[in-house]
């Protein structure tokens, strides 16, 4: 899948049945599922669109970001330890560099009090740990 493929598919919702290696991330957000998919998709459509050529420094990302995503994300020199509810820019981008990404957004469907996202996954094992911070800071 191109870049300009999975930014279509972020931006139109677009599902695709039959896609090889799809996986399902459900999250229960009673009474705001199309408020939190519409955050996630302001906070990853700058990170798929940057997904081919060059990947900003970290100093462009706040510019690129909506800022009650920034207000989310800890310090670095806050972290102590590796056990966090929060996550910092740096180790949320760290995580989302095309390089490091093994999947891409298939699709989503926002249902009363659920939302589900699909993702085509390129390479397994893969981690999805920062989409789902995404999720939970979305949803707040």
């Amino acid at each position: 899948m191109t870049p300009a493929e999975e930014l279509e598919r972020l931006l139109s919702g677009g599902l695709r049945p039959g896609e090889p290696q799809l996986d399902e991330l459900a999250a229960p957000v009673p009474g705001r599922a199309g408020a939190t998919l519409a955050r996630v998709r302001e906070v990853l459509e700058p990170v798929v669109r940057h997904s081919s050529g060059e990947w900003p420094a970290l100093s462009e990302w706040p510019a690129e970001l909506p800022e009650w995503f920034l207000q989310q994300c800890v310090d670095d020199e806050l972290l102590r330890d590796c056990v966090v509810d929060r996550w910092s820019l740096r180790g949320w981008l760290y995580w989302l560099h095309p390089d490091r990404r093994k999947w891409r957004w298939a699709g989503a469907g926002a249902g009363a009090d659920e939302l589900r996202i699909q993702l085509q996954v390129l390479e397994r094992p893969y981690l999805r740990g920062a989409l789902e911070w995404l999720l939970k800071v979305a949803t707040a």
